[in-house]
């Protein structure tokens, strides 16, 4: 089977997977599974079907567990509900509404609440936080107003709380980490810095030795739907050897290409000179360049196939060789093409970035960036229960009841999608925007000097009908990528101390990696001291399909799977994969596994330009650029705007959209 067929069947029946026992089981779901999706081709849009800006999207799917499905428990504190959670069935709802034309068919009155603001924020996101930030900043006695459908704030930023043995054990649902914050914008490192988080006390937070004091390295797990058999092969560290892969189920020609590519490459590109070769580079993929240049075998391909999947969201078979190149990847050395020191043009935007960047990968809230929002919320409103300093980050509770808050500054509505931004009167140049929300089905009215759309980009074009044509065609080309992350909370974690292993990486499967969580402590909040304690294990699902050369022909395809799958699913292929991967090792899944959470986000990453398919990189137009332009008083934000998934570029565009203003 070639890695283009990724279908997946458990290989363990429900019964040995332990389907039966009762767990704490939490499905989180993304509140746009299947709205504006798709590929915009060329800029046009084609297969328009639904409202009056249809754009390209999946077909109506109802979800599995129904629409009016919001979940169970205390939902006056929403990290710790059960059920269908992250944006609900009732969350997705009306954006779904929007996006088929039926939200306003009928016509529905419009309530004016009398409430104005000096700015009302579209999105409670990073972006949406940061926008409120910035603009509190410049006006400290600003009144502002923000709005999100979900009945959470952060945006893909989600705390996933537990309990172990009468503690919390917290874990994240979305954005991981501050990665490389020494090459973050000024402004970005400014915030950082306005929210009391002081980089340096995650080298000391962080277990830098943890993988060295249990002697645990890298693996990769070779699937049997692409192989012969399953196989674990444990690395010497984070390198694969010829003894770590001596068993793997490979041919010895296989096998022998790959350890040729990995340690000794030739070069494949004989005859070019360097200017030539990158060249040449910019219009292959990495799997391109691995079949047609390097001459890979199909066994190395299929081998392959995933290795970018975790960090770039879809394969080999879209990710472009030139980034592989400048990322060091297998197979590049022999090209004797020099780095340097200043990034190729044609690169993609975060590999440019990232260029020189050598920073550990520690910087990391047990909640990941949420960790961030909730810092942010304690600037912005009074008396929420939020920390005060980030190390009482991990253990602090929200109250949740005192976001919205009558004569606050600043007021977080949640639970109240936008429906419609319009200046007043229909006139570009009026004096106030006129924002309506959805509160239970009716339409309410408040006013703003300023509006910031820090949601999904493609959201944008159905709430604001007046935008020009060619900017909504650009809005909904930023469509993101559809991913899942899920975090399965283990008894202990002793399979894993006896197999040596932290994390894999599979050929193929639901999921494309497991792992241990974090090893972070703070003052107040411990990680798992040894592998008899509970502990978490995050596992990663980038749903974008594969074969496509353009990754953008994968997203709808992925995002239909994920909308359509019921819970029971996900954690029917979670516990297989688990099994597969720890039996060797002791693990039961009936009895190891105690809790799982799915945070399943139909819009995940950003989409990231990128050579070859981004044929308009670096030189424009670009979508994101086109699409963000201001329109009379509302601005735009969001990580869709920078067209990069980075907690960095959702605060960079929050900066820009709040001095666009007119």
């Amino acid at each position: 089977m070639m890695a283009e067929e990724n279908s997946y069947e458990p290989v363990h029946s429900d019964k040995e997977l332990g389907m039966d026992r009762k767990i704490s089981r939490r499905d989180f779901m993304d509140g746009m599974a299947v709205a504006v999706g798709g590929a915009v081709a060329a800029g046009a849009l084609s297969g328009c079907s639904a409202g009056s800006w249809g754009g390209i999207h999946n077909e109506v799917v109802n979800p599995p567990d129904g629409w009016n499905y919001a979940g169970a428990g205390n939902r006056s504190y929403p990290p710790a509900m059960t059920g269908l959670r992250g944006s609900t069935n009732p969350a997705m709802r009306v954006p779904h509404e929007l996006r088929d034309g039926i939200y306003w068919a009928g016509g529905k009155p419009v309530e004016d609440t009398g409430e104005r603001y000096d700015l009302i924020v579209v999105g409670a996101g990073i972006s949406g936080l940061s926008a409120a930030h910035f603009y509190k900043q410049k006006k400290p006695d600003a009144k502002i107003l923000i709005l999100d459908n979900h009945d959470e704030f952060g945006g893909h930023a989600r705390r996933n709380e537990f309990q172990a043995n009468g503690k919390p054990l917290v874990g994240y649902g979305g954005s991981q980490s501050i990665e490389a914050p020494t090459v973050w914008s000024p402004v970005a490192k400014k915030l950082l810095s306005d929210l009391g988080v002081q980089l340096q006390k995650f080298n000391t937070y962080y277990n830098q030795n943890f993988n060295k004091q249990w002697k645990l390295n890298d693996s990769e797990f070779f699937t049997r739907d692409l192989f012969n058999q399953d196989y674990l092969a444990v690395m010497e560290g984070d390198t694969q050897t010829a003894k770590s892969l001596a068993n793997a189920p490979m041919s010895g020609q296989a096998k022998a290409a790959y350890l040729t590519l990995q340690n000794k490459p030739a070069d494949y590109m004989a005859g070019m000179t360097p200017d030539q070769k990158k060249q040449k580079l910019v219009d292959l993929t990495y799997k391109e360049y691995l079949q047609d240049y390097a001459k890979m075998p199909a066994e190395v391909l299929n081998y392959l196939q995933t290795f970018t999947s975790d960090e770039w969201g879809f394969g080999i078979d879209a990710f472009g060789a030139l980034d592989s190149w400048a990322l060091e990847y297998p197979g590049f050395a022999g090209l004797k093409v020099d780095r340097g020191t200043t990034p190729n043009r044609y690169c993609g935007p975060t590999v440019q970035i990232q260029w020189n960047e050598d920073d550990p990968y520690i910087y990391h809230f047990p909640d990941g960036n949420y960790g961030l929002c909730k810092l942010m919320i304690g600037q912005l409103i009074p008396n929420t229960g939020a920390p005060e300093n980030m190390d009482a980050e991990p253990l602090a509770r929200i109250d949740y009841s005192k976001l919205d808050v009558a004569g606050n500054d600043v007021r977080l509505r949640l639970n109240a999608p936008c429906v419609r931004v319009q200046h007043k009167d229909g006139l570009l140049n009026a004096d106030e925007v006129e924002v309506d929300f959805d509160r239970g089905g009716k339409v309410y009215r408040a006013h703003a000097g300023h509006v910031v759309m820090a949601c999904y980009n493609t959201m944008i074009p159905y709430l604001m009908q007046d935008l020009p044509k060619d900017q909504k065609q650009n809005l909904f080309f930023g469509t993101k990528l559809p991913i899942v992350y899920a975090m399965v909370q283990l008894r202990n974690w002793e399979a894993w101390e006896k197999l040596k292993i932290y994390h894999t990486r599979f050929t193929s499967g639901d999921w494309v990696v497991a792992e241990l969580d974090y090893p972070v402590s703070f003052p107040d909040y411990q990680f798992s001291k040894d592998p008899s304690q509970p502990i978490l294990v995050h596992m990663i699902r980038m749903a974008t399909a594969p074969g496509y050369r353009n990754p953008r022909g994968g997203i709808g395809p992925g995002r239909r799977d994920l909308f359509a799958r019921p819970f029971s699913e996900y954690e029917r292929t979670i516990r297989d994969q688990l099994t597969r991967l720890l039996a060797a090792g002791g693990f039961d899944p009936a009895k190891d596994i105690q809790a799982i959470t799915v945070n399943r986000w139909g819009h995940g990453y950003a989409l990231e330009y990128g050579r070859p398919w981004a044929t308009f990189w670096p030189d424009g137009p670009l979508p994101s650029v086109l699409g963000r332009r201001p329109f009379g008083r509302v601005t735009i934000a969001n990580s869709d705007s920078e067209n990069r998934a980075y907690a960095d570029a959702a605060i960079d565009a929050a900066w820009r959209a709040v001095n666009q203003m007119a």
